[in-house]
């Protein structure tokens, strides 16, 4: 069988690793099952919960070239008559098959064109009745933009999201009409299957997060259950009580001191830690699995500052690695931006704490948790240490992460509501410094944001850092769920050019 490394962490674990720590040691309970087999890295797929795929119906616009070919005198117009849009619409059709595959969307797509207003009509009349969690609109015929503005009126009034792509020179002119309305994304390209399928998983991410379950560890809410309005995620609040109990129960056996090991030989130093807080680390590592398995949640977070030994920094490092979002302090706003941005770019956020320098004009952010897996589980990790937690004696471990200079990163807040708001910032990496004389949290990196003149006009607080630039994907997506972008200060003419999402790994 082919080794399958999706989804795993730095010390070789898969995320069903993960889900076997049911097998934990707790109370006596074997953990061998599960850590035998990460210790021996043997790989697992991945395990997730089951969630509905979204349903996107697909429809090409054109009318059928002998319309044309039958008549001498007759004028194909844009994009001309050797344009083979039926071929066309086979060689889309087979590129979206295997997106369906790979996102795990649902595609629906119309086997004949919109040829007129009469096939228009009834496909209005249908998405109508089945709303569907998406539209693309395929466009191969400059005359098809009548009908291709109906579907868009209808895909509008259902407040179903919708793509509309335009063949590079099928339609000639201004497209203004269409790149800034919300409920939409407007691609004009040739053939590109890369921006198709980035919308595709924009519509499949929100379906995704309207299913998913975020576990909240925390003494300052009763326990029982919360929903986000926009996105509706649901929020399980567990007593700390819980997670303290199981901690203490867990027994450190050969196996489980064998995954420890893996995580402590791959860091560059192990700075001023006793081996009761790196057991420690791994009995938070153990008991935050069983949790996330038990109240079959997809990310967790955690009422942790005040946590003394049990802190789950390192935990949530391990976790973020896999794409299993893990956000500190019971953030909920930023636990909704870790889980959103993960799906949609398939890499791990850095939660953190902001800071200016002032003489550079440049932004600071520092927490003591940080995924080393910053480019995606099947990326390079980045060179670590693991250290005390930095603001106090008790002699928790955390872990320092070293960013990588000029990469380009992109920063988010989401802030949520019956009318949500999304912030967004691109910038790059300056450097990780040492620490000290770095003052802070335990992982800092210094960078410049380059689509504001000001660096004073970044808000929020524990935004979520992603190394790359995924700052356009990020905007599209909240034009396309009409979420609204805060964008103080913002200037489009200095971002950068957005990069493509990852595409070669599942989406869910």
């Amino acid at each position: 069988m082919e080794e399958d490394r999706t989804n795993r962490c730095e010390c070789g674990c898969s995320r069903r690793d993960f889900v076997k720590a049911s097998a934990l040691t707790v109370s006596g309970v074997s953990l061998f099952s599960a850590l035998e087999a990460a210790a021996s890295e043997v790989a697992l797929s991945p395990t997730r919960l089951k969630k509905e795929p979204a349903r996107i119906k697909v429809a090409f616009l054109y009318p059928p070239s002998k319309t044309f070919s039958d008549n001498p005198k007759g004028w194909w117009s844009w994009p001309g008559n050797e344009y083979d849009a039926e071929g066309r619409q086979q060689q889309y059709t087979k590129a979206m098959r295997n997106m369906e595959a790979k996102l795990g969307v649902t595609l629906d797509i119309e086997k004949h064109a919109v040829a007129g207003p009469k096939e228009a009509q009834r496909l209005c009349e249908q998405l109508s009745a089945s709303k569907p969690d998406g539209l693309l609109i395929i466009m191969f015929y400059n005359n098809s933009l009548s009908q291709a503005n109906l579907l868009l009126k209808t895909a509008a009034k259902e407040s179903i999201p919708a793509i509309f792509f335009i063949g590079l020179g099928v339609k000639h002119g201004s497209i203004n009409n269409y790149r800034n309305r919300p409920g939409l994304y407007l691609i004009q390209s040739m053939d590109n299957f890369e921006a198709i399928e980035s919308g595709l998983r924009m519509i499949h991410t929100r379906k995704q997060l309207s299913q998913s379950r975020l576990l909240s560890i925390t003494d300052r809410r009763k326990p029982g259950t919360l929903v986000e309005p926009f996105l509706g995620i649901q929020t399980t609040v567990i007593p700390f009580t819980r997670y303290a109990d199981l901690f203490h129960s867990v027994e450190l056996t050969r196996q489980a001191r064998r995954v420890l090991k893996k995580v402590t030989d791959k860091a560059q130093e192990i700075r001023g830690l006793s081996q009761e807080a790196l057991h420690n680390a791994l009995r938070a590592y153990l008991a935050l699995t069983k949790l996330i398995q038990d109240e079959k949640s997809d990310a967790v977070t955690m009422d942790c500052l005040r946590a003394g030994m049990l802190k789950p920094c390192l935990s949530f490092s391990l976790l973020n690695n896999m794409l299993i979002p893990a956000v500190c302090e019971d953030d909920r706003n930023a636990a909704y931006t870790q889980m959103l941005g993960q799906l949609l770019t398939g890499r791990p956020g850095f939660q953190h704490n902001p800071c200016y320098e002032t003489e550079k004009n440049h932004y600071y952010g520092s927490h003591c948790t940080c995924a080393t897996k910053m480019y995606g589980p099947e990326g390079d990790a980045l060179p670590y240490l693991l250290r005390r937690f930095a603001h106090t004696n008790e002699g928790s471990c955390a872990i320092q992460v070293f960013w990588k200079e000029d990469d380009p990163v992109t920063m988010v807040h989401y802030y949520p509501g019956k009318v949500p708001q999304l912030d967004v910032y691109a910038g790059q990496v300056v450097t990780s410094h040492p620490m000290p004389p770095a003052a802070g949290c335990t992982t800092n990196v210094e960078l410049k944001i380059t689509d504001r003149k000001d660096v004073h006009l970044v808000k929020g607080h524990h935004n979520i850092l992603y190394c790359g630039d995924f700052a356009r994907s990020f905007r599209i997506f909240a034009r396309l769920h009409k979420i609204d972008l805060v964008e103080s200060g913002y200037d489009g003419r200095m971002a950068h050019n957005a990069q493509t999402i990852d595409l070669s790994r599942p989406c869910c």
